[in-house]
């Protein structure tokens, strides 16, 4: 069952300079939460690694760091990893279609793919591959 963002304690922010982003790279593209006081490292980087605690539903969402562009980004999918456990797989959240929510059930340290679309104006469509991390505390 998908859950709502509101009943996430995490909240992970994707943050996309259209203008960097090309060919796929992850260049322009800045990852943040509200862990830093639990430890999270690597913040304002395509390699954030969140810290969590066991059993903690966690939110992400994507923005364009110009609110003026006309380009578009989306989350596209989220990959399998050992962090989600049994039946926390991320999701499109049940209150906001552009978000995704998950739980982590597993204790320890494992990366996780994203994928997000960016839909740069006047330009084709790109796909770019994320691989930030998560440590779950039990």
């Amino acid at each position: 069952m998908a859950i709502p963002t509101t009943s996430c304690d995490v909240q992970v922010q994707i943050w996309v300079d259209d203008n960097a982003v090309t060919n796929g790279s992850t260049a322009g593209v800045y990852l943040v939460d509200n862990r830093i006081s639990a430890g999270t490292t690597h913040e304002g980087t395509a390699n954030l690694n969140t810290a969590a605690s066991k059993g903690s539903n966690v939110c992400w969402q994507v923005f364009l760091i110009n609110p003026k562009s006309t380009s578009q980004v989306s989350i596209a999918a989220f990959g399998n990893s050992s962090a989600w456990g049994f039946s926390g797989q991320p999701q499109t959240a049940s209150d906001n279609a552009s978000a995704y929510t998950g739980t982590v059930q597993n204790a320890g340290t494992a990366s996780y793919p994203v994928s997000l679309n960016v839909q740069v104006a006047g330009g084709s469509g790109i796909t770019v591959k994320l691989n930030p991390s998560v440590t779950v505390s039990a």
